[in-house]
This record gives C-alpha cells, structure tokens and sequence, in this order.
C-alpha cells in the first residue's frame, strides 16, 4: 500500500481492518471502553452498525468519552463488567480491546459478554501479547508496561502483566466460539488512519521518545506517594534506567492478537 510506511502496510493491521469491514456490527457493546478509542476504529472499520453502548468502571474516563461521542449513536455508561446490566442476547457484537490485563476476573467478565450477545453475533478480543519475536523497541514497551503495572498494582489499582499469545489464545478457548479466527499485528488498526503515522513508524522519533519519557516521570510522580522506601527506591531505579533505554532503543507497542469468533 504506497499510502502507508513499510512497516505497518506490511503489519496484520491491513488484515484486521479488511476482516471488520466485512462485518455489519448492528448493536455494538464495547467493554472497558476508556476513553473510547476502540469504537472510534470500529466506526471506522465496520461495513455499519446501529449503535454503540461502551461501559468502563471508571466515571473519570466514561466522562470523557461520554464527551468524545456527543452527537453519535453512541451511549456511554459507567458500569462493573462482572456484572452486566443488561438483559442477555441484546448485542449483535460485543468486544474487548487491550484491557484483559486490567481484568481482576478475566473469565467472569467475558462470560458475562457472552451472555448478552445474540446467538451468532460477533465476539471480539484484542490482547497485546509479551512473548514472540519483537524488536528491542517492542520490548522496551513491555518492560515500561510492567513497571507500570506494578506501581499501579501499590496503589490497589488492577493492573497486570502483558499475557503470553498461548495465554489469550486458551482464554478466547474457554469461549467455545464458533468459527473462531486470530489475527497478530505489530501496529495497530488505529495507525491505518492516523496522521503521524509516517513519523510514528521510526521508534526513536523525538515524538515518541518524548511521550514514552512523560508516561514513566509520570509514574514515578505517583511512586513519590508510597510509604515504603525501600519499595520506592527499587522501582525509582528501575524508572531511571527505563528512560536510558528509551533514548537508546526507542519505543514501539507491543504485537498482539486480534480474535473474533461467533456465539
């Protein structure tokens, strides 16, 4: 594709976005919405759709996306996803995207997803995933996510590690979807439509290398708060020498694993 860089016209993101554009998505739930990145790519992808019902555990960022959308057919809730307050078979798709390592119960939650999706509607899962072959810019990544991970994990914040591909693939498994399809990308559908997308390709970009710098001082902001020193100084060194690693590799997002199955 001479409108894409290299390397993400050759990522699995082509693939993905080709395979949600067959689909008519109808009634969408997206779960752990955020801030509502993942309806905006579906809005972009999908043959049509209905509507959109996004619900996220945090009024923070459901407030945000509730004004993200204002004007679109799309609702945003606050709402637990282990316990879904809707009646079941009401969603023609429902989808879950980078937000199982932030799941205290995996399973339950995407249950719960199954219930209220229509007998043959659209199951949709996007992990990133720690294992496989990444480049050093990946893997900085990963290592910064883990940092991160544990901070959050002080403060009794849900915030696990990067899962294994073999993990997420037995997690979609445990579904017992039908028709199941995986994908695997090392860019996301997102990029496809992004403006910076020829300077985000260079993982040493001052760009990139200034983001990746503001999230771990912005960490570390938050690791000045935790009582225990020892603790403190540990992961603080740790912090430091994520910012040399950045300057030296850069930074790239993690592949991950794009899975979509029918109920």
């Amino acid at each position: 594709m001479e409108d894409l860089p290299k390397g993400l016209a050759s990522s699995g993101a082509v693939k993905i976005e080709k395979r949600l554009k067959s689909i008519s998505g109808g009634r969408v739930l997206d779960v752990a919405t955020g801030e509502g990145g993942f309806i905006d790519t579906l809005m972009k992808t999908l043959r049509d759709y209905d509507s959109f019902v996004g619900i996220d555990n945090s009024k923070k960022e459901a407030e945000f996306a509730k004004k993200r959308f204002k004007g679109h057919p799309v609702e945003i809730i606050h709402m637990n996803a282990e316990a879904l307050e809707f009646g079941n078979d009401i969603f023609d798709t429902v989808c879950i995207s980078f937000s199982l390592h932030h799941l205290d119960k995996i399973d339950k939650v995407l249950s719960e997803m199954k219930h209220v999706l229509r007998p043959r509607g659209h199951f949709i899962v996007q992990e990133m995933f720690c294992d496989g072959e990444q480049n050093k810019a990946q893997k900085t990544d990963m290592l910064q996510h883990h940092w991160d991970a544990e901070i959050d994990s002080l403060f009794s914040v849900v915030h696990n590690k990067t899962l294994t591909k073999q993990k997420i693939e037995d997690i979609v498994n445990k579904l017992k979807l039908k028709e199941v399809e995986i994908f695997e990308s090392t860019h996301y559908v997102k990029c496809l439509f992004c403006e910076d997308k020829f300077e985000c390709e260079d993982p040493k970009s001052k760009q990139i290398i200034k983001q990746a710098t503001k999230e771990i001082d912005d960490a570390l902001d938050r690791l000045r708060k935790y009582p225990d020193s020892k603790v403190r100084a540990r992961l603080e060194e740790e912090g430091k020498k994520l910012r040399e690693r950045v300057k030296k590799f850069g930074s790239a997002p993690a592949s991950y694993l794009f899975c979509i199955g029918k109920k």
